[in-house]
């Protein structure tokens, strides 16, 4: 905005002063007498608009010289006035407009605060630039670490690509204690000089190594770590009697990996540092035993703790309890007083018995204070919540099968309980590619890692199959559900996960659940084979009653609501549920349908003569149930849908599984003669008599049978 040479009045008059510089040419001036005919304004209300007689003697007065001396041309005079006035008039207006404050402002740029703590005592040594670490291959012998290049291997088969939820319950009714949510979720929230970084995303899953290797892992967390601060290392190793070949293999572990981290240190690869690392052993079961009663850096003294610590016979695992007690029992010390970052490393086969409330508090208090825990445990069986271990009890010989905790990977189970058909693996204990939901969501809310190990589990359990951890990122459990409660108010909000999830709840907890694979060869007499054909005709009732109960949960409208599902997990547990339950409709029914049809079709003649061994197989059409081939088609897509979508995951494994076979049947039928009649004996030959048995002797005492030894189950 520019000014112009126009100056109102104060009144409101349209008036205006004209610029009494601008003149139009010389022969307007006229001289004046004397300066002191100009008058002084007293104020600018008195300005009153200027006529051109009024100003010719002012203007006269700046082109006259004095009268001694001849005129001169003035002209060039008057513009340099006027140029003069105009740039001390902008300057004055931008200096005013300058004063002028608007609402728009500069955005405020915030700095992250990074504090750090300080000894008063023991200064800490200045930071050194972080430096990259040298990876190898493992070496699994053991050897004393002599040269610092060999404590290179830390990254030991670290992989290339980034680590990526029975009853249907997995949590109790405890609630949280609502002020401990109201602490703030940041690294170290307390005191004056205390650093407020936020908890990244822990890793949800690596594909099964061999418990060595998990450990190897570790190391390479410690030694990362070790670049940004001193560190308080604290191993919770499961107590119970099923860990305890992994214990020694830990045992036998630590003096290498302590061995690299000190070889590390000497290679000036982290920071060199007074008594960097601290270590504390805890174990843990349906108590915490504090094993190292305070954090030590003496390595004998560790090792010999994790050889004694005690075993916890009562098969109850609270690891989550632990986690809390020993945020509780070492935080102020090592964590405030000193400054150390705290790392939780669990060593556990299970998945803990003390979810809800203990899991809730124990996030909490890692996250209050920056904790990172790290697991090496089991992988989640997939859809499932128990496995079960087969025990051999040296009391009788027989075999027991021991239930143990291992899943499911999610808050509830979402696939439906059927068993497979015909001849192939029944993947009941199929790897879901993550660890159990509790524990998984424990690192991922802390900032650390699960490994799952095929050693953590007791021997004659593991699950099935191994899954590249970059293709199973992308069908990750949802991990923020804090209770089950939760978890069901949400599912709510989407109509098709209500549905699958009310599918896989009634197979779950039915007490009448789907039959697998019916008796398929017959071998029949004219007079018992309808009889034989009605027995087997109740396997595959069952199973078209089962089905028929769950498909009934799944509403019309499930088409509509699959095309408005934003979750990949819940379309591809919707495409499998949906085509597995239509499949065994079909073969329900065709199987049905072909005994039925077998039953009128042939006669007492016709078994005694034509056929009499029958044998039924799985075909690729359906030859007994006309009506079923459409819901046969709807069944087929939904299952290749799934191996499109989902390749190299759990629930492409089953989609194939199921389509190994047909949904029809075809019948071969086949004779064999009866044996021939028993020749007729020969003259002479004496009829054998009836056999007589001893009387027992009188007054006898008899021995009572001995009771049958009750053996002694391990609790796992």
């Amino acid at each position: 905005m520019h000014p112009t040479n126009e100056i109102t009045t104060g009144d409101d008059s349209d008036a205006r002063w004209s610029d009494p510089l601008a003149v139009d040419s010389d022969d307007d001036l006229q001289p004046v007498e004397t300066v002191d005919d100009l008058q002084p304004v007293e104020s600018i209300d008195n300005l009153q608009p200027a006529s051109s007689a009024d100003l010719e003697p002012l203007l006269l007065a700046l082109a006259v010289e004095d009268d001694d001396r001849p005129p001169r041309d003035t002209s060039w005079l008057s513009g340099l006035v006027g140029s003069g006035l105009s740039i001390l008039f902008h300057i004055w207006l931008i200096v005013t407009l300058a004063g002028i404050v608007f609402d728009e402002r500069d955005p405020i740029e915030y700095q992250p605060i990074d504090t750090r703590f300080e000894n008063e005592h023991v200064p800490d040594p200045l930071e050194e630039q972080p430096r990259e670490f040298e990876l190898a291959n493992p070496d699994d012998r053991e050897f004393d670490v002599k040269k610092a290049i060999n404590a290179a291997s830390v990254g030991l088969e670290f992989a290339e690509k980034p680590p990526h939820e029975s009853a249907p319950t997995l949590f109790n009714n405890m609630e949280i204690n609502p002020e401990l949510r109201s602490l703030p979720h940041f690294d170290i929230p307390l005191g004056r000089e205390i650093s407020k970084t936020l908890v990244v995303p822990g890793s949800t899953g690596e594909a099964f190594i061999q418990i060595e290797t998990a450990l190897d892992r570790v190391t390479w967390e410690i030694a990362s770590n070790l670049q940004e601060k001193k560190l308080l290392v604290v191993w919770l190793i499961d107590g119970s009697a099923s860990l305890g070949p992994q214990r020694e293999i830990v045992a036998k572990r630590l003096r290498r990996i302590y061995g690299e981290l000190g070889a590390l240190e000497a290679a000036e690869q982290i920071p060199k540092m007074d008594r960097g690392i601290m270590t504390g052993v805890v174990a843990f079961g349906s108590q915490t035993t504090f094993v190292t009663k305070e954090p030590t850096d003496k390595f004998d003294d560790i090792l010999h703790a994790l050889k004694v610590a005690p075993t916890d016979q009562t098969g109850i695992e609270n690891v989550f309890t632990a986690v809390c007690q020993v945020i509780d029992k070492w935080q102020q010390k090592y964590r405030f007083d000193h400054g150390r970052r705290i790392l939780l490393i669990v060593v556990t086969d299970e998945a803990g018995d003390d979810h809800g409330a203990p899991l809730e508090a124990a996030i909490v208090k890692c996250q209050h204070i920056g904790a990172k825990a790290y697991v090496i445990g089991p992988a989640a069986p997939f859809g499932r919540r128990k496995g079960y271990v087969p025990y051999v009890a040296k009391e009788n010989g027989k075999t027991y099968q021991l239930p143990v905790d291992l899943g499911p990977e999610t808050v509830v189970v979402e696939n439906v309980d059927l068993p497979f058909w015909y001849d192939g693996p029944q993947y009941n204990y199929l790897s879901s590619g993550f660890g159990p939901y509790a524990l998984t969501r424990l690192v991922k809310e802390t900032g650390g890692a699960y490994y799952m190990s095929n050693m953590t589990t007791t021997s004659g359990l593991s699950t099935i199959g191994s899954f590249d951890a970059g293709i199973m990122k992308a069908f990750e459990p949802d991990y923020h559900y804090s209770s089950p409660a939760q978890y069901l108010k949400d599912i709510n909000k989407h109509p098709l996960r209500a549905a699958v999830f009310g599918a896989a709840e009634f197979s779950q907890t039915t007490l009448v659940q789907g039959q697998g694979t019916p008796q398929m060869e017959f071998r029949v007499q004219a007079n018992n084979f309808r009889q034989i054909f009605t027995e087997a005709q109740k396997s595959a009732a069952i199973t078209g009653f089962v089905v028929e109960n769950i498909l009934s949960r799944v509403p019309p409208q499930a088409e509509k609501w699959y095309a408005a599902e934003p979750s990949m997990r819940w379309r591809l547990a919707f495409d499998l549920n949906y085509g597995r339950l239509l499949a065994h409709r079909v073969r329900s029914m065709e199987y049905n349908s072909a005994l039925a049809q077998m039953k009128n079709s042939y006669s007492d003649v016709d078994i005694s003569k034509k056929a009499n061994h029958f044998i039924l197989r799985a075909d690729r059409e359906l030859n007994y149930a006309p009506t079923m081939k459409r819901l046969a088609k709807a069944a087929e897509e939904r299952l290749r849908k799934v191996l499109d979508d989902a390749p190299g995951t759990p629930w492409a494994l089953l989609a194939a599984r199921e389509l190994k076979d047909g949904f029809g049947i075809r019948v071969t039928e086949r004779f064999i003669p009866p044996p021939p009649p028993a020749p007729p004996a020969k003259p002479g030959t004496p009829k054998a008599g009836p056999k007589f048995i001893n009387p027992p002797k009188e007054n006898v005492p008899t021995k009572p049978a001995p009771k049958p030894v009750e053996p002694v189950l391990p609790k796992l």
